[in-house]
């Protein structure tokens, strides 16, 4: 199993969009953090989410980040999405995602202006867990996402040692959101200085107001 089941959740997403009462996004469930090989599913499973979204919003395509946009490289299996909107449409792309079923992030990491939604998405036997970045399109964030997964992509040496520092990080089990973020800091914000991606010694792994404390949503 790549992925984390949640044989209790009763959201059927397999079954489309369907009425009010049962949305195709489930409810999450956070769990410690184990580090999974890569799933070979997962771009399918990416590709009808955001299909899903631009049911509700199509003016703007999600598309998939993270270490599960990246083949072959081992991470939580998160399916990551961004939404890079106009800041004026960020409050009606959020109302949107909440009636598919999305959740907003508990304790919220990011305001309400860059917010992420979280929920859980069935495919086949396998329940995902699911991250919408909705960010405005002018943040720099934008093209660090998009090009950390493009530079994880390229670049075989980059995501062997990627997944070698999150393996290491649980190698006594699985540990805390915030304490596996805290451990991948550093070692990203210099692979997005390193790429031309970030300034020198950022504040935040992809934004000034992100608290780090807090910041379970980032992409895995």
């Amino acid at each position: 199993m790549h992925s984390v089941a949640f044989p209790t959740d009763p959201q059927r997403s397999d079954a489309g969009v369907s009425g009010a009462s049962t949305p195709p996004i489930g409810r999450y469930l956070p769990v410690p953090v184990e580090v999974h090989e890569a799933d070979p599913d997962a771009p399918e499973v990416a590709r009808r989410l955001i299909a899903l979204i631009a049911t509700r919003w199509p003016g703007a395509p999600a598309e998939h980040i993270g270490s599960s946009a990246v083949a072959g490289l081992a991470g939580k299996n998160i399916i990551d999405l961004l939404l890079a909107a106009q800041p004026a449409q960020i409050p009606a792309i959020t109302q949107a995602l909440l009636e598919l079923g999305f959740q907003p992030q508990l304790p919220a990491a990011f305001p309400a202006t860059r917010p992420m939604l979280w929920g859980a998405f069935r495919h086949g036997p396998t329940t995902y867990r699911v991250h919408v970045h909705v960010v405005p399109a002018g943040s720099p964030e934008v093209a660090a996402m998009r090009g950390f997964r493009d530079a994880l992509r390229a670049d075989p040496l980059l995501r062997r040692r990627y997944a070698a520092l999150k393996r290491a990080i649980v190698e006594g089990g699985p540990v805390d959101p915030v304490t596996f973020t805290r451990a991948k800091h550093d070692w990203i914000a210099t692979a997005l200085t390193q790429l031309g991606l970030a300034s020198p010694q950022p504040r935040r792994l992809y934004q000034d107001d992100l608290d780090l404390d807090r910041s379970h949503g980032l992409a895995s």
